[in-house]
């Protein structure tokens, strides 16, 4: 067997690196950060705890491990690696990504909420998602600045919270009628013939 090349090496501590943080949300979300044990976090990902500290030296490391995702995540749907033929496009882009995104990973939407929520109680981490949120917010109101928006700092920030709120409602309420919010939101931004 031929070792390993460095392409393989760097794919492989991706994947480890993407289950500690699955199995660390998870828990997380149901038990708190300060009722996770990296035991539990190492057993709910199905490894060894050593192999865990390869990749965080602490637990708070593993809660900015989670939070950069999440961010990140966010500011992929908002500046995904493309052009588009006008700003319209691009917000018709981002609100279909992030209608597809719930529909496919609401488990990881359910535990996302929690973590979300405790999220502002660790110091540690306030720095760092204010920096990210900030970041998304200039991309979104530069696109309602592009769209001829009076105040896009505002519907910038509305936006965000008009998200917000459907990715919470759509794990906190049963029969939560996602398509049609998608299509609302499509009419409201006057989207649907695009």
């Amino acid at each position: 067997m031929s070792p390993r090349t460095l392409e393989q090496n760097t794919e492989i501590r991706a994947k480890t690196r993407m289950r500690i943080l699955t199995a660390s949300m998870k828990l997380f979300g149901e038990r708190g950060f300060e009722g996770t044990s990296v035991n539990a976090i190492a057993t709910e990902a199905h490894m060894a705890k050593g192999l865990i500290y390869n990749h965080f030296d602490t637990k708070v490391d593993i809660v900015k491990g989670l939070v950069e995702m999440m961010m990140e995540m966010g500011e992929e749907l908002m500046a995904p690696n493309q052009e588009f033929e006008s700003s319209k496009h691009h917000l018709k882009h981002i609100i279909d990504d992030f209608f597809n995104f719930i529909e496919r990973q609401t488990q990881i939407m359910s535990w996302m909420l929690p973590m979300a929520f405790q999220i502002g109680r660790y110091p540690f981490v306030t720095e760092l998602v204010a920096g990210k949120i900030k970041s998304v917010m200039g991309i979104s109101e530069q696109l309602f600045n592009d769209l001829g928006y009076p105040d896009p700092k505002q519907e910038a920030w509305f936006f965000g919270a008009l998200i917000d709120g459907v990715g919470m409602d759509h794990i906190l309420i049963n029969n939560y009628e996602t398509q049609k919010m998608h299509q609302y939101i499509l009419t409201k931004y006057e989207l649907n013939n695009l």
